[in-house]
Formats: structure tokens, sequence, C-alpha cells
């Protein structure tokens, strides 16, 4: 069978943050509302749910714009409109059943089999929508109910074109290394904070600028630590001595804190990872497993 043709279009990718770890009753209530807070986030951008293309996924929702919208008006008020749905729902629910989301947005072509899509650029999407870093700018900026990270196209020719309505200082680049060892690059910004907290204030090709002697340092953001708060900068985890927690976004090994990002890597693989130096910069190393194999 000869797969049909493929289509452009915008992707939006919206996930929930901790779903997974609700009462089966908050997640009923939560999936239930995302669809509401949508519905209000499109309306803003000129959009109609009901004509878009919507795939559920449980902790969240993939849609589908279609592809004559404009790309400056869909960043603009899709993020705007998701603030104030979302502060609106803060306001209707207690802390049990508060919406904090991952949001992303790409474009790129989709092959569309019935109910089945198939598209390189929405793996991209969900690749950058859960990487380690954009999960950590999420826990860190704690009176916030968004964070958006936008593919590299977007971020080139929609952010850094100085649109009205989109300031191109609130974006910083987040790097992580895929479960194939691919480096990957979005642009997260959160809504209310001058620069996502946690990053590091820095810009460049990461294929050129990863562990580059003299590279730009810095961390982005005034939330402090991961409980929030105003202080300026977000510090740096804790030395741990040995290893201490291994998820998709952070592994700690020895006395420096190593960030390996991105799509979970388990068993006897090996991993690249970053350590900072005393000057700043970030060499590439790799982290043997722990059987020394």
């Amino acid at each position: 069978m000869v797969a049909p043709d493929p289509l452009n279009h915008w992707i939006v990718l919206l996930d929930i943050e901790d779903f997974s770890l609700r009462p089966v009753t908050a997640q009923a209530t939560l999936h239930d509302e995302l669809y509401h807070v949508v519905e209000l986030a499109l309306a803003r951008a000129g959009l109609d749910l009901a004509r878009c293309l919507v795939q559920d996924r449980g902790d969240g929702v993939l849609i589908l714009i279609p592809s004559g919208t404009s790309p400056t008006k869909l960043l603009r008020e899709l993020v705007r409109g998701l603030e104030d749905a979302l502060v609106a729902h803060r306001d209707k629910y207690n802390d049990d059943h508060r919406m904090r989301l991952r949001a992303g947005l790409h474009q790129g072509v989709v092959i569309q089999q019935g109910e089945r899509w198939t598209s390189e650029a929405i793996n991209d999407l969900a690749r950058l929508v859960d990487a380690g870093p954009v999960k950590q700018v999420l826990a860190r900026a704690r009176r916030a109910d968004l964070v958006l990270v936008v593919s590299e196209e977007i971020h080139r020719s929609v952010v850094l074109g100085c649109f009205p309505g989109i300031d191109p200082a609130a974006y910083l680049p987040a790097d992580f290394v895929t479960k194939h060892d691919e480096l990957r690059r979005g642009w997260v910004t959160v809504p209310g904070y001058p620069a996502p907290p946690g990053l590091p204030a820095q810009s460049g090709d990461p294929s050129r600028d990863r562990g580059r002697p003299g590279g730009a340092s810095g961390t982005g953001g005034d939330a402090g630590g991961v409980g929030g708060g105003a202080g300026k900068g977000s510090p740096a985890p804790p030395l741990m001595p040995h290893i201490h927690d291994v998820t998709n976004s952070q592994i700690l090994v020895g006395d420096n804190a190593l960030a390996v990002s991105g799509d979970y890597v388990a068993g006897d693989q090996h991993l690249h990872h970053h350590t900072h130096t005393a000057d700043g910069t970030v060499p590439p190393r790799r982290v043997a497993p722990a059987d020394g194999s």
C-alpha cells in the first residue's frame, strides 16, 4: 500500500505536569479540563478546536493546526490564551487539581492514514516537550503554569523576527541528548519570567559550542531554587558523593552533577553527559556502565 501524500501543519503538543502521580479522580478532571483550556486558548488565536485535528494522548493532547494559520499570531495568542485559561483553572480548583503544562510548537509534514499520523516533525516535537531541561524549567518556575518550547526552525523564522508581542530575549536554548545519542536543541520561554529559570544564558549552535573552551556561562531566570522564590539566578544542584539519582532528566555521579537529559536512557548504554569545569566550560565526556563494561 502506497502512503498518501503528506500535508504540512503547524503542530502543537501539550503535556500535563505530574499527571500520572495524581489520584485517578484528579486525572479524570484534569483530562477533561485540558480540552476546555485548549479550546479557550485556540479561540484567542482565532481558531476553532473543532476545525483542528486532535489526537488524545492521555496526559496531554496533540493538535494539527491548519497550515494557513499565521505563525506569529499562533505563537503570540496561543501562549496568552493558555496563560489566561490556566489562571482561570487555578481559580476554579484546589492545588490537588492544579494544571501546569509543558507546551511545544513546531511545523512539518504529516502523513495521515485515518486516525494514524506519521511524522518526523511530531517525533521531534515530542522529544522537545519531554526533554529533561524543559521539565526542570517548569519545576523551578513554581509561580508559572506554563513552559513553552519551540523548535530551532520556529525560533529562527518566527521568534527572531521581532514581531509584535514576541520577545526573543525571553527565550533561551535547551540542549539535550536523545536515547539515540543525537544532540538536539529547543528554545524555551516561561510567561511571566524575563528568562526561563535554570537554563544557561548562552546561545550558538550546540554542535559547535559544546565543550568549546571559553564558552559563555551563567543562568537564566529569577526563580531561585526548585521551590521558587524571587532571588536572582538559580543555584547549582548540590554536589553528590556517589550516584544519587537516575531519571530521564538528570544523573548525578561523583562530585559533579551530570546532566543527561531528553529521552530515557537505561540498560548498559554509554551515556554522553556534561560536566561543568572551573572556568564554566562544558567539555563532553562519556560515562561507562556501572559494571565497567
